[in-house]
């Protein structure tokens, strides 16, 4: 019998319930801290307990004997960042954070985005800190990706949500089962946070500093315990954190292989090269239009601000707010970019700027020998026609977003009389949909996003959760072919 292409709404609900239950776990961490810096816990314990009854409840109200297909797979992908976010939200409430701001701040640490309405960090409660920067850990190997990892009931379904929710045009498998690559990659990113962590501790860091700065680097989030972001330390710092943000900015799966003794992968990844190419073209232009007499300071701010532009980060080693408008532009271009495929990093992606180039360039040639069939190629692979289609149609409408996103920011803010200039506000929207964070004026790296209207923030919410899942997976909902047979 030919299987109903409506969606099923329960089997969808079932797994998010799912999820909630197991994410009751993770506010552990914060509420063993909260006891340890003698702060309030119930901010994390009420969540906790939450998060247990409605996920528990939540199963068994919407058992169903139906599997996961790929319309439900886009349903749970799309609401389970919804969902997590609102329960991220929940100790910043307790907090005495009101709901948007707690949202908006849940949302920016869940999609790695990094953009704070916090004004006073140095004044929060360390315990809540801790719970901001683990949220980013949380979401910057994926959300879904770690519940493949470890429930059960996803060795089915769990290719098309990690497809749906990894960063990249396709899921590469390390293991025939998928279940297995989704742990590999989990372990390998908690051991690249372990190995950051003890060299920020080599280097003189505490342990609280640490902890926070290796669960928002390797997770190329951004979030820092300190005002200044990493300003408040030294080069030596800012270096590890450097070489940090490329690994992180990396394929996990060509680090595993990498790792397992495949170096020749290296050498044989064209999009790891580009991304190397544009660090160092980016990374170079920026120091020599610095003005300095310090070059070692001049490489190291520039170097740092390309990189966690490109990578989406959002640290910041110097305010670049201060720089000059030609320095801003190139820091915004960069903004579109993003990592490579399978890495934590937001916006774009880089194997897609590169098909997109081979693809340009080969209309080209058409133009001139119309009958010639021309493949592209990456590597020495040749990409499908129907990938190719699809990736040159998420960049049209990643910039449509973006446009859209950008004239929406700059009316609201026009309507409440926000000083806010077209830089300022277009920098916003790449920043937010990009999942970069910090932005330009008002929402520079040592300012935060408090100041824009509710209707702002929400929009930007918006942006942040449509950017992290890559526009598809959100968008592709609010058509009426979804819903219908």
């Amino acid at each position: 019998m030919k299987r109903s292409t409506v969606v099923e709404v329960r089997p969808a609900l079932h797994l998010i319930a799912a999820i909630i239950r197991w994410l009751s776990l993770t506010y552990l961490p914060p509420l063993i801290a909260s006891f340890y810096y003698r702060e309030s816990f119930w901010p994390f314990l009420i969540p906790m307990i939450l998060a247990v009854i409605i996920g528990f409840v939540g199963e068994r109200l919407t058992r169903s004997p139906k599997e996961l297909g790929i319309r439900e797979g886009f349903l749970v992908v799309a609401l389970a960042w919804l969902s997590i976010a609102a329960f991220g939200a929940l100790p910043y409430i307790f907090s005495n954070v009101n709901l948007i701001n707690a949202y908006f701040e849940s949302m920016s640490g869940f999609t790695t985005t990094g953009a704070t309405i916090l004004n006073d960090i140095a004044e929060q409660p360390r315990s809540l800190l801790l719970w901001r920067q683990f949220t980013q850990w949380l979401g910057g190997m994926g959300i879904i990706v770690l519940a493949v990892a470890i429930l059960p009931k996803l060795s089915v379904g769990g290719r098309q949500l990690m497809e749906a929710e990894a960063p990249g045009p396709q899921v590469d498998k390390l293991y025939p089962r998928i279940y297995q690559t989704a742990r590999t990659l989990w372990l390998l990113y908690v051991g690249l946070t372990v190995v950051e962590f003890a060299i920020f501790k080599m280097l003189g860091m505490s342990f609280y500093d640490s902890l926070g700065h290796a669960l928002t680097n390797v997770a190329t989030g951004g979030f820092s315990p300190e005002p200044r972001s990493i300003e408040a330390f030294g080069p030596a710092i800012q270096w590890v954190v450097i070489v940090f943000m490329v690994i992180a900015g990396t394929n996990f799966i060509l680090l595993y292989r990498v790792i397992s003794g495949r170096f020749n992968r290296l050498w044989q990844d064209r999009e790891f090269h580009f991304y190397l190419g544009l660090i160092f073209i980016a990374g170079l232009t920026i120091t020599l239009l610095l003005p300095g007499d310090s070059w070692e300071e001049n490489i190291r701010h520039g170097w740092f601000q390309a990189i966690t532009m490109i990578t989406g980060t959002g640290y910041a080693s110097t305010d670049f707010d201060q720089w000059s408008s030609t320095l801003k532009m190139i820091l915004l271009t960069l903004m579109f970019f993003g990592g490579c495929a399978g890495s934590t990093t937001g916006s774009i992606k880089i194997v897609r700027f590169v098909l997109v180039i081979k693809f340009l360039f080969r209309e080209l040639r058409k133009a001139i020998h119309p009958q010639a069939v021309i493949p592209i190629r990456l590597g020495n692979q040749v990409v499908p026609e129907n990938a190719l289609g699809g990736i040159i149609g998420f960049t049209v409408l990643y910039f449509t977003t973006f446009a859209f996103g950008s004239i929406l920011i700059l009316l609201d803010a026009q309507r409440v009389g926000l000083d806010l200039s077209v830089l300022e506000g277009i920098s916003v929207a790449a920043a937010t949909l990009g999942n970069v964070g910090p932005a330009f004026g008002i929402a520079g790296p040592m300012a935060s996003y408090d100041a824009f209207p509710e209707t702002s923030k929400l929009l930007m919410i918006f942006l942040m959760w449509a950017g992290r899942l890559e526009l598809f997976p959100v968008l592709v909902l609010l058509t009426r072919g979804y819903w219908r047979r």
